[in-house]
């Protein structure tokens, strides 16, 4: 599976009904070309009176063919970000204790890998795309 606006916003729908009971609103999606950087979670904050959560954004990278359980840990992993700043646990977006322990939850109770960091070497990378670059994504 291929990250397109698509998959990622089924998967999205899927996962926050099934691990984060509804929970999140719709964010807007963006699709990165990097091998080296699979996900990401964005969102701006502030505003002229308050401390507002606004524009979240999750971004996912269209440079592996992920299976479909890859791809489900990946967005759940971005996800988690969400959660954790948009109830504002962790507004850093931090790989820290908030973060461990809603994965370790999440794997427990629904059997998913979601892990700090995405481990590219077992993802095959998308045709099309440089041979040297995923090599290189490897030695990081």
């Amino acid at each position: 599976m291929v990250a397109n606006y698509n998959n990622m916003l089924l998967t999205f729908d899927t996962c926050n009904m099934e691990y984060f009971e509804g929970k999140l609103l719709f964010p807007q999606f963006e699709l990165l070309h990097s091998f080296r950087t699979c996900g990401l979670f964005q969102y701006k904050n502030g505003g002229w009176f308050n401390d507002n959560f606004y524009d979240p954004c999750i971004s996912i990278t269209d440079y592996y063919e992920f299976t479909k359980s890859q791809f489900v840990n990946l967005m759940c992993h971005e996800m988690i970000h969400y959660y954790l700043a948009y109830f504002g646990i962790d507004k850093r977006c931090r790989h820290g204790k908030a973060f461990k322990n809603m994965a370790k939850e999440l794997n427990t109770k629904y059997g998913l890998n979601i892990t700090s960091k995405f481990d590219v070497s077992n993802c095959k990378r998308r045709e099309g795309t440089s041979s040297f670059l995923y090599w290189l994504s490897l030695l990081y």
